[in-house]
């Protein structure tokens, strides 16, 4: 038996979509399966904007650019996400600050936020850890008439939400993420969302090489021509075709992922209530989808003979972010290890656990099975 970390699921809807995809010729962006999965995700999201992207990367550098903030202007961002918020962040000219996490939740800490807060200040990027919403009431509040805007990092987050409303939707913009790992996937993808028309007509043209070609393709302009800087962040046909493919089952997607989450929750409470680790913690006002299981265990040496004990089983366990701080690119940024010591501590105990929609019950028995052997070791 082998277990991988995560595994995508292919419903038989992918197949037909392509051969229809294949079969017209139009493999280029900007077709009929990218309108209709735009127009999915803003009925299903209550946004008024979607724009597909090629990666979630590709959506967090638009959203950057859409700033229009001069260079050396701060963005706000926790340490412990993946390199993509911090990389785009740099790709617009702009110096990322990082704060420090909330160990509870590993989402940012908004006290540490409302601290590193400048007259600088142009945004502030909430990342929606394992699709559990920061504290989004606080954040508000702190971005309340300083004319700072909010931009979520909601990679994790499809269909998850805050007070009954969906990530991705509670800020200016945000960025989703579609890659394979995730929720509901394409491969490589991703989107940007607001209820901002002029932020909206500026990401199309940023979207297009810079071009207003989508004002051309809707007939409002007889040629397009380049209007502004801009790059190549179109998602492809054939990969909007698997995305609406998957769009569809969303619900059942993320329903199975909270089985597998209870199952985990169940199983290894008794382990916590030793103290052996810590589990998830979801706040009442929150809607997880599930991305994500993950244990925060008593220290960084009992995290790494678990790993290894559960790799010795063929399960693929593993830590997560390495805290971008303190990170090689980090460094020469001028930060250094010892600025944020609860991202430093929390990220060096926490290990990830298998969890996709196919996981089966004899599984995920196995994974509980060989956690407890290890237990019994220690």
């Amino acid at each position: 038996m082998k277990i991988p970390l995560s595994k995508a699921h292919i419903p038989q809807q992918v197949y037909e979509n392509l051969n229809q995809v294949l079969t017209s010729g139009k493999l280029s962006g900007d077709g009929t399966f990218c309108h209709t999965v735009e127009k999915k995700f803003s009925q299903i999201l209550s946004i008024k904007h979607t724009l597909l992207t090629s990666s979630c990367t590709h959506a967090l550098e638009m959203a950057m650019l859409l700033l229009e903030a001069k260079e050396g202007d701060e963005v706000i961002l926790p340490s412990f996400t993946f390199t993509s918020t911090a990389n785009a962040i740099l790709v617009a000219g702009l110096k990322p600050v990082f704060c420090e996490i909330d160990p509870l939740t590993m989402n940012m800490d908004m006290r540490d936020v409302e601290a590193k807060v400048t007259n600088k200040t142009k945004a502030i990027i909430p990342v929606h850890y394992a699709g559990v919403a920061c504290e989004m009431e606080k954040l508000n509040d702190i971005c309340a008439n300083k004319n700072i805007m909010v931009v979520e990092d909601a990679a994790h987050a499809i269909g998850a939400k805050w007070r009954g409303k969906h990530l991705g939707t509670l800020g200016d913009m945000a960025a989703l993420s579609f890659h394979e790992t995730k929720n509901v996937i394409c491969g490589e993808g991703g989107a940007l969302l607001t209820n901002n028309d002029y932020l909206a007509e500026k990401a199309l043209i940023i979207r297009e090489k810079g071009t207003n070609r989508s004002q051309f393709l809707r007939g409002q302009v007889d040629k397009y021509t380049w209007i502004d800087k801009g790059s190549s962040y179109i998602l492809a046909e054939p990969l909007a075709a698997i995305l609406d493919a998957e769009l569809n089952i969303m619900h059942e997607l993320n329903k199975k992922r909270e089985s597998i989450y209870d199952f985990f929750m169940q199983e290894l409470r008794p382990l916590a209530e030793k103290e052996i680790f810590k589990l998830p913690f979801i706040p009442a006002d929150c809607e997880s989808n599930y991305h994500l299981f993950h244990i925060i265990m008593r220290n960084e040496s009992d995290k790494h003979t678990l790993i290894a004990h559960l790799r010795n089983k063929n399960i693929g366990a593993t830590f997560h972010y390495i805290p971008l701080h303190s990170a090689p690119a980090g460094l020469k940024l001028g930060f250094k290890v010892g600025d944020l010591p609860l991202t430093e501590e929390y990220s060096q105990r926490l290990l990830r656990l298998p969890l996709y929609p196919d996981l089966s019950q004899s599984e995920m028995q196995f994974i509980i099975e060989e956690i407890y052997n290890w237990s019994k070791l220690q």
